[in-house]
């Protein structure tokens, strides 16, 4: 009986310290292979493009706003979990319009025409190491200077950007998921472990209205804890790095929630202090958006 209780001690002891760990890291190194040209560019947009199947709603593909050419600079627009290109429409067209080439991937799993699809529950932080890597390099063909905008998810994917692309000029960050709102700082380890490692569930944004969700029609109306916990994973090996190393980019821009603009801070501080990179942080009004709740900007 004592040999019983010990070994659920013990089990118990090395499982909390499992959980309490920081997030593995190993194995999501970028793996640039840059475009060249702008023809080389075109070509691997399509090849993203193709991926945009039937299942995937009109107004949900990859979109690429073009002046025919190269030019002198480039915004990427990666948008926030459940959500796809369109929501970066008008911000992308006036750019656009300002002379810039723009191009606004849909992340993988995102943008399908049945809002009610079980895509995310298949989310990978590689799958999102790789994509990150393939927008970046077509990006390179299609002008000199490369900026990133990302929001919530696509914010995290612009801090990863930031910190192990150099050919990143400028990573604008808005409210990127580097942690859990209900379980921050030292519990985020914690909730991402849970996440991966169990059976996915899907969260509503709204309990209550479930799917009768108000706002934009090609927006999910739940999100997937595996789709977290792999953003999580993502994450946590952009924080890693700029604890240790200065940013990749050249120029870092963040904004937070202003309940949450001292915690950006002390990360900020962190990350880009020692290095000198230019660099600001804009607190962002909370305007109650869907993952405003559950994201937390800060490594």
């Amino acid at each position: 009986m004592i040999r019983i209780i010990a070994a659920s001690l013990l089990t118990l002891v090395v499982l909390a310290v499992w959980l309490a760990s920081p997030l593995p890291i190993g194995g999501l190194a970028s793996r640039p292979s840059p475009a060249t040209s702008y023809a080389e560019a075109l070509r691997l947009v399509d090849a993203l493009r193709a991926e945009d199947t039937p299942a995937i709603a009109a107004e949900c593909g990859t979109t690429l706003l073009t002046h025919g050419g190269r030019t002198t600079r480039v915004i990427v627009l990666l948008h926030g979990l459940t959500n796809c290109p369109a929501q970066f429409d008008s911000l992308g067209r006036i750019s656009f319009a300002r002379g810039a080439n723009v191009f606004i991937p849909r992340l993988p799993r995102h943008g399908f025409a049945d809002h009610m699809t079980d895509e995310l529950a298949h989310a990978d932080a590689d799958e999102l190491r790789r994509f990150t890597d393939r927008v970046l390099d077509a990006a390179r063909g299609l002008g000199d200077s490369v900026t990133v905008v990302g929001l919530s998810v696509g914010g995290t994917l612009a801090v990863w950007a930031a910190q192990k692309r150099p050919d990143v000029s400028r990573a604008v960050m808005i409210a990127p998921m580097l942690g859990v709102a209900r379980a921050p700082g030292r519990w985020t380890p914690v909730v991402a472990r849970l996440m991966g490692a169990l059976p996915n569930l899907f969260i509503w944004w709204d309990s209550e209205r479930k799917q009768d969700l108000p706002g934009p029609k090609h927006v999910y109306p739940r999100f997937s804890t595996r789709s977290v916990a792999a953003t999580l994973r993502l994450g946590a090996v952009a924080c890693a790095g700029a604890q240790r190393d200065g940013p990749a980019c050249r120029s870092l821009a963040m904004a937070a929630k202003v309940g949450g603009s001292m915690v950006v801070r002390r990360s900020w501080t962190r990350w880009h202090a020692p290095h000198q990179r230019p660099a600001s942080v804009f607190p962002r009004a909370a305007s109650g958006g869907r993952a405003g709740s559950w994201a937390r900007p800060s490594c």
